[in-house]
């Protein structure tokens, strides 16, 4: 057993997953035509379908929608490529962009299947997240669970050493207490995973609709930890 009080500092580190209760769909509008008008009023009856469709779900009690937007809307032409080098007649191209926040997860999939249904839109990514305030409480429990095993580190070097008294005296984030030292110095690291989709399931055989079951997010943190036994 030591005669002098031993410092002991140990890095903590944990990792947990948890389900979104955010989605966020991405969505634009993309018509080209021979002319302006051609463009233009196509992108226009289908901003207006899919403003319905939005509007039909923002008054339902339920209240699947957190927000929504449709905007950015351009229009602009180009001429088509000729091999030959031929200055061909400008194309004309009307676009838009939105997103719509679902803060049920399980009405995303119909509307992404009725959205994409109308001419001239895309679906172009899914995101999948958590809200601030459910962020700071999953990162909280992460970064509790990370101190815990650097605790629990301690603790063992304590019992090797021989030691019964272990006291806290520093704990801080990675590189902190040895700047540049640590494995992965930094805030918490924060991955978040990419939607997947399942087999394809609905009540209208002849139309599925895809079931979406989006990856857990995985929330990551590291501390550093510096305890002095005796």
């Amino acid at each position: 057993m030591p005669t002098n009080p031993v410092t002991i500092t140990v890095t903590g580190h944990a990792e947990r997953a948890f389900s979104p209760n955010r989605c966020v769909v991405q969505l634009n509008i993309e018509f080209d035509g021979t002319t302006r008008a051609e463009a233009s009023d196509a992108a226009t009856e289908s901003a207006a379908a899919l403003t319905k469709l939005i509007r039909t779900l923002e008054q339902n009690r339920a209240r699947p929608l957190r927000r929504w937007s449709l905007d950015q809307v351009q229009h602009s032409r180009y001429r088509p490529f000729h091999p030959q080098g031929k200055k061909l007649p400008w194309n004309y191209r009307s676009t838009a962009t939105g997103s719509v926040t679902f803060r049920d997860l399980d009405a995303v999939a119909a509307f992404v299947d009725e959205a994409a249904g109308i001419e001239g839109v895309n679906i172009a990514h899914l995101e999948w997240k958590l809200t601030r305030k459910a962020h700071r409480k999953a990162l909280a429990l992460v970064r509790d669970l990370a101190v815990r095993d650097a605790l629990g580190k301690a603790r063992g070097y304590t019992k090797s050493l021989g030691c019964t008294r272990i006291d806290t005296v520093a704990l801080a984030d990675p590189g902190m207490l040895n700047p540049g030292t640590g494995p992965d110095a930094g805030a918490p690291a924060v991955r978040m995973l990419a939607a997947s989709a399942s087999a394809p399931v609905g009540s209208d055989a002849d139309r599925p609709v895809i079931e979406l079951t989006p990856e857990r997010i995985r929330l990551q943190a590291d501390v550093e930890a510096r305890f002095e036994a005796s």
